[in-house]
């Protein structure tokens, strides 16, 4: 039973009650419209599901196809979702456009701020239309101008390994180019080559920043780099909120335009994770002369925040264009088997009968039936892998290897999409955790720490990172000590500071994101959640390099496959 606001009456109601809007949606929308005087039901009903989509992840609202495309939520904690539509009446899209565009609270495209704003049939709030125009804007300059390239050449591939033709190309892009974009899917090589770009530009002597939009996924960037650059004082590393001099407690940042960025090239990875306002806010930062590149995979996970910059990016063809600007784009992968690969490419070219063959004929990718109605456990392929994986990491752990524990820690993973619920993330690590107590002795079979226990660290320290991975292993004095893994090596640190750590048996396909395993066991969502999209199933089976395991059914792989992560962007329309 949705929430239904006391206020609200009509078509409002109608559309509380059918899970197709939240009452923060109503409550937002109902207070601006009020301020600026509009009490036109329908008009209020455009502005409650533009507030809708800003949360859901869109930038905007497309008033000509929203009837077609917008769907009730699910409950992204359970796992339930609305499996059928009641019948809604939608307004009229060209008269609804006209009211909305005749609204006191919508400023057309060359009028003062108001609380909306109208972009032909795409309706915002005056907040990310304004950051929109000039994220498109400033990109647009970058490319207009060729970059200097003087006093730089493509260094060579590593000693051992034949060229790409790929990666070659985009070596030489980023060397010529003030912004390279360069895209390719899990395993292409998108970081192992930033070494390379980096090692050519050295005669320049520039000052390099390393940065993502998390903690863990800069570690990683750093990690990839590797010694080829090591003890450069002028390479700094870190978060995308560091670098532009965020402050606790204060919406406020350090560089801006006004006081741009010292940094000579600035390298962002996992760029798909970065929204709308964050990477207007780098761009707007950046120097003149400062070489930008952004790496990622524009068909995994999207920002939490909204916007899908890479991705549009990627499928405008022109906001980075040349001369200025580039887009390279990396095809071939080097990590997963063959038959993983190919399933990534039925996914992502919306294949189900190509994808369903595939699986059937395979030998690394198998599906599995499960309905959320028994056990996980009672499952034997889950069992099987389950044992395997924490018989290993339990062995090095009493022997107190922490390199070794932590990468049997790779070795299986199951992912989950949703957090809660059968098909969920504390569903699946309780039931694991619970069998695996009765298989090996003293394993979690209280709240207290346990060697070989396996933890996600959920938090940002000074020490570590939220989504750090650790094993508790047995130390040189015969106590427990948790090995954190870190890119340097094993961070050691009291069990006791890692409290509020989840439980690692399995973990949420977000959370997964710039990780790889050796096996992964993907627990597909219900049908007619919104998680079930091909985005996460693409993200889930390409964490894998060697096996994938999935839990479902053909009805629901297919779901997923049909339905593409939906967005709403304006940014190429500037």
């Amino acid at each position: 039973m949705h929430e239904i606001p006391i206020a609200a009456t009509g078509v409002l109601q109608a559309f509380c009650a059918d899970g197709m809007l939240r009452p923060i949606d109503f409550h937002l929308a109902r207070r601006l419209a009020s301020l600026a005087g509009e009490s036109d039901p329908e008009v209020q009903l455009a502005f409650a599901l533009a507030a809708r989509e800003l949360r859901l992840g869109s930038v905007c609202l497309d008033l000509a196809t929203a009837a077609a495309d917008l769907l009730p939520e699910a409950d992204l904690d359970d796992g339930t979702s609305a499996q059928t539509r009641r019948p809604l009446e939608w307004p009229q899209p060209d008269r609804w456009i006209a009211r909305v565009a005749a609204s006191p609270a919508v400023a057309g495209p060359d009028e003062d701020s108001r609380p909306f704003r109208l972009h032909g049939t795409l309706l915002y709030l005056d907040r990310y239309w304004k950051q929109e125009r000039r994220l498109a804007r400033t990109l647009r300059l970058r490319s207009s101008e060729a970059f200097p390239s003087a006093g730089v050449r493509a260094a060579a591939p590593p000693a051992g390994e034949s060229p790409d033709p790929h990666q070659e190309a985009a070596v030489a892009a980023a060397l010529t180019h003030g912004t390279t974009v360069i895209t390719g899917g899990p395993g292409t090589g998108k970081t192992s080559i930033v070494a390379r770009i980096l090692e050519s530009l050295a005669p320049t002597d520039p000052f390099i920043a390393l940065a993502a939009p998390t903690g863990k996924a800069a570690a990683r960037l750093q990690s990839a780099v590797g010694e080829r650059l090591s003890g450069n004082p002028r390479l700094w590393g870190g978060t995308l909120h560091k670098l532009l001099g965020a402050r606790p407690r204060s919406t406020q940042l350090g560089y801006g335009p006004g006081n741009p960025l010292p940094h000579d090239v600035v390298v962002v990875d996992e760029t798909s994770m970065v929204s709308l306002e964050l990477m207007g806010h780098l761009a707007a930062a950046l120097a003149p002369h400062a070489r930008l590149i952004l790496l990622g995979d524009p068909h995994q996970l999207r920002s939490v925040e909204a916007g899908a910059v890479l991705a549009d990016i990627e499928q405008a063809g022109t906001l980075v264009t040349e001369p200025g600007g580039h887009i390279a784009r990396l095809h071939r992968n080097f990590r997963s088997n063959p038959e993983i690969n190919r399933l990534a490419e039925c996914i992502l070219a919306g294949d189900a009968a190509g994808a369903r063959m595939l699986v059937e004929a395979a030998r690394t990718v198998e599906l599995i039936d499960f309905d959320g109605s028994v056990d996980p456990v009672s499952l034997a392929p889950v069992r099987a892998d389950l044992l395997e994986s924490v018989v290993a990491v339990v062995s090095a752990a009493e022997r107190g290897e922490a390199g070794h524990a932590i990468a049997a820690l790779s070795a299986h993973r199951i992912l989950c999409g949703h957090r809660e619920g059968p098909f969920g993330v504390g569903h699946w690590a309780r039931a694991s955790r619970s069998w695996l107590a009765t298989q090996l002795s003293d394993y979690g079979y209280d709240s207290r720490p346990y060697v070989g226990q396996p933890l996600l660290i959920q938090r940002n320290t000074d020490l570590f990172h939220n989504g750090d991975t650790a094993v508790v292993i047995t130390s040189d004095g015969g106590g427990l000590v948790a090995a954190v893994d870190r890119p340097e090596g094993p961070f050691m640190v009291a069990p006791s500071l890692l409290d509020d750590a989840a439980d690692l048996h399995a973990m949420t396909i977000h959370k997964s994101q710039g990780s790889q395993f050796d096996a992964v066991s993907v627990v597909l969502p219900p049908s007619g959640s919104a998680l079930l999209t091909r985005e996460l199933i693409y993200t889930a089976v390409t964490r894998a390099r060697g096996r994938v395991r999935m839990y479902g059914s053909w009805e629901r792989l297919e779901e997923a496959i049909a339905t593409p992560v939906r967005r709403a962007s304006g940014l190429a329309r500037h």
